[in-house]
């Protein structure tokens, strides 16, 4: 039986986790802190050339803008972004500009609360 995001936050909530991300492929990447539940909807790719390494390009440049002292909210994007441009690159570990990166951050939605 699978478990709904909220059961799945729930559960990882009584084990001590004050927060974290929870993605499945293509599926809205659902996210939790101590001001909720929410989820961001990946954009789709304008072409897929590997999906290897998306999930790695997610969780570095989310880390990253939260050492920049990003909410999990917006730092989640700007990882949803990376993973895009990840899948959109044919290179193990894709190399992006600023102007890139900024472009594929617009197509990401703003986060949208769950509960």
């Amino acid at each position: 039986a699978e478990m709904s995001g909220e059961a799945l936050v729930d559960a990882l909530r009584q084990v001590g986790l004050n927060a974290g991300v929870i993605t499945a492929g293509s599926a809205p990447v659902l996210g939790f802190d101590d001001a909720g539940i929410f989820e961001i909807d990946p954009p789709a790719p304008r072409r897929v050339a590997d999906v290897t390494g998306a999930g790695d390009a997610l969780t570095g440049a989310t880390v990253a803008a939260l050492l920049h002292g990003l909410p999990l909210r917006a730092a989640l994007r700007e990882g949803v972004a990376a993973a895009m441009l990840a899948i959109e690159s044919s290179e193990a570990v894709p190399s992006f500009t600023t102007a890139n990166f900024t472009q594929a951050l617009a197509l990401v939605p703003e986060a949208r609360e769950v509960a």
